[in-house]
């Protein structure tokens, strides 16, 4: 978007010093050229009147011919500064495809459909690029609706197939008429379960539905074992409507408990704290819903349709409608268990055994990871060069590295590549600013299918399937590591007057986490000097360690810093921090000493000191005592120059 509307007063040193003036008084005589605030109403019966002043002159001509009063002298703003109308400067710079741009971020509000909006924008998009004829691209670069659909549509495909899967297996392990009744349970309890979901605030997102996946092969548990008894007494003689009751009552007590046991077993997930106890802790309630509904559901609705459905017909006993493949596994199970408990001493020691030996054997070759590493369809580059260099300089720095990335790389992977200059993205998530500072983002085409699944069952089954972009074929992690060999290695060794125009050069694809490291270590040490000598000697050596991976730090130095401390003489002159920071503001720093408005609306007016950046208007600084006497700041202040980091973090007070 546009930057703040601004007026930019410039002072020039050389020609207050002519004229004897302090900068304080220059200050605070600028400080009262506008004002935006109300003087008061007269409130005359029928003449009401609200008054104010005009907020400021408008124009540069007028603001340079405004008549001050400094110091009992009478001069134009004009004499001593220059004037400035316009945009301020911008603090970061965006990117496109190597090209300038500007970006519009959406976010939509807590009901809104991500997937829905993006459709929306997207043939918005079409219409104003028919409209402006290729004269202004329009591109959505960042759209996070695709890593939405793309999950949505794995966990939804795989609930439908793995309904499917279990409908199956229903008809072909079971009598017909007990998979029927089986099977017609399962659409209930998961609208039993989105109803109460929805009553106790859980929407439909993905770990509800991750939460579904999970429990869809239990949903069927007690309803297969309700059903199966029911028809055995209806084997017995009994008639449905008491085969259906003495049936259902018999297995309560034990189906209840084992729904129970498994609901339990997730319920600790809910005591989790932190960041992941409030991601963990809709699987617990969602599976915990799912298994209580399939529980209501076996024991209301399953005996209501199971006396129905075997009313119909002619019961036949199960073993009479055994095919040959049941009967096979039968015969074989039954020769198992009977070798089994012939050898019970053996087979008890054997399976000791086997499982001591299995559990020692898997804790010396398994490995701990709470997350795997995901693909992802976007890659971070990051960096700073040398402090020294400007906004606009850094631009044409990063222009050469997206040409190089835009060159390089393969089409099929890389859709776009985006830059913003004046801030980066660290690998720990936190974010810094700085006129020197870049961050390239690489976004990549979607993932190509890779397996049976997701070639051909996802398509089939997916509720928003779209292929049109998956096309990529190479895995993120590779990329990164295809950038830093051909583009990164290269692009860093430029120099300019033999120094190297890059100081830091990261790439990187984060990964989906709740922590940003496995291991983050913490220095404590009295100087600077030694935190950085410990920090590279610890680097060095945790390099060396087999499984680390990608050492980052944030022991980053900042600008070259200048302390001021007033002496005993500047003291004597009724000086002090305060003072001194007061002084040197509007001089330094691009200070802001009034505001005013416009026909655009409120305009900042900023006072700076043309010639700041040079180290002779330190040397030479000339400021006013409260006592009028003119002095050189380094004749009242002492100066100490040093480097600090740009952040320090403090645990425990240290």
């Amino acid at each position: 978007g546009e930057s703040d509307n601004e007026i930019l007063i410039t002072l020039d040193q050389k020609k207050i010093d002519a004229y004897g003036l302090s900068k304080q008084s220059i200050y605070q005589a600028i400080s009262s050229i506008s004002s935006i605030f109300p003087v008061g109403t007269v409130k005359q019966q029928g003449n009401h009147l609200y008054i104010s002043t005009i907020n400021g002159e408008k124009s540069q001509k007028r603001l340079e011919k405004t008549l001050l009063n400094i110091n009992g002298k009478r001069l134009y703003l004009g004499d001593i500064a220059s004037v400035d109308i316009g945009l301020a400067k911008p603090e970061h710079l965006s990117h496109f495809n190597g090209k300038p741009n500007l970006s519009l971020d959406i976010k939509k509000t807590k009901e809104g459909n991500a997937i829905a909006l993006v459709k929306k924008v997207k043939n918005i998009l079409k219409e104003y690029s028919q409209k402006y004829k290729g004269e202004i691209v329009f591109e959505a670069y960042t759209d996070t609706s695709v890593w939405i659909k793309n999950r949505l549509n794995l966990v939804s495909s795989n609930i439908l197939f793995g309904l499917i899967l279990v409908m199956l297996s229903l008809f072909l392990s079971l009598n017909f008429r007990i998979a029927l009744v089986v099977g017609l349970g399962i659409p209930a309890s998961f609208m039993i379960t989105l109803i109460f979901a929805d009553m106790i605030g859980y929407s439909l997102n993905m770990l509800t539905l991750l939460g579904a996946l999970i429990a869809l092969g239990m949903l069927v548990d007690e309803a297969i074992v309700v059903a199966e008894n029911i028809y055995r007494h209806i084997e017995m003689g009994k008639s449905p409507r008491d085969a259906a009751i003495d049936g259902s009552v018999e297995m309560f007590p034990a189906v209840l408990t084992a729904t129970l046991t498994t609901v339990f077993a997730f319920l600790p997930l809910l005591i989790m704290s932190g960041k992941m106890g409030v991601f963990m802790k809709v699987l617990p309630v969602m599976i915990s819903i799912l298994l209580l509904s399939s529980l209501f559901e076996a024991f209301y609705f399953l005996p209501l349709h199971a006396k129905e459905f075997f009313s119909m017909g002619k019961i036949h006993k199960i073993q009479e409608g055994e095919n040959s493949f049941w009967g096979v596994m039968y015969s074989i199970y039954r020769k198992i268990l009977g070798t089994l408990l012939k050898q019970k001493w053996l087979s008890l020691f054997i399976l000791v055994a086997s499982i001591i030996y299995g559990t020692i054997s898997m804790a010396k070759i398994t490995k701990f990871q709470l997350f795997p590493e995901f693909d992802v369809q976007q890659l971070y580059i990051n960096g700073k060069v040398n402090i020294n260099y400007k906004l606009e300089e850094t631009e044409k720095f990063v222009t050469k590295v997206e040409k190089e990335l835009l060159a390089k790389l393969d089409k099929d992977s890389v859709d776009s590549v985006t830059s913003v200059i004046g801030f980066r993205m660290n690998a720990d998530q936190s974010i810094e600013s700085g006129e020197n500072l870049f961050q390239i983002f690489v976004n990549l085409h979607e993932k190509a299918p890779e397996n049976f699944f997701d070639k051909y069952i996802n398509p089939i089954f997916s509720l928003e399937y779209d292929g049109s972009d998956m096309i990529r074929h190479i895995k993120a992690q590779e990329l990164v590591k295809d950038i830093q060999n051909r583009v990164i290695n290269e692009v860093e060794q430029l120099k300019i007057d033999n120094k190297k125009v890059f100081e830091e050069f990261n790439v990187f694809a984060q990964q989906t986490g709740i922590v940003g490291h496995d291991i983050e270590i913490g220095f404590v040490a009295p100087t600077q000097k030694q935190t950085l000598k410990a920090l590279s000697m610890l680097e060095s050596n945790l390099s060396k360690i087999k499984g680390v991976h990608d050492i980052a730090d944030n022991a980053n130095e900042g600008e070259r810093e200048l302390k001021l401390r007033v002496n005993e003489y500047g003291q004597s002159l009724g000086l002090s921090e305060g003072y001194i920071s007061s002084a040197l503001r509007g001089s330094f720093f691009k200070g802001e000493y009034a505001k005013a408005f416009n026909q655009n609306g409120l305009v900042r007016i900023k006072v700076e000191d043309r010639y700041k950046d040079t180290q002779a208007s330190i040397d030479n600084f000339k400021l006013t005592t409260p006592d009028s006497k003119v002095v050189a700041l380094k004749d009242v202040c002492d100066f100490y120059y040093q480097k600090s980091f740009v952040r320090i973090f403090k645990e425990d007070g240290d």
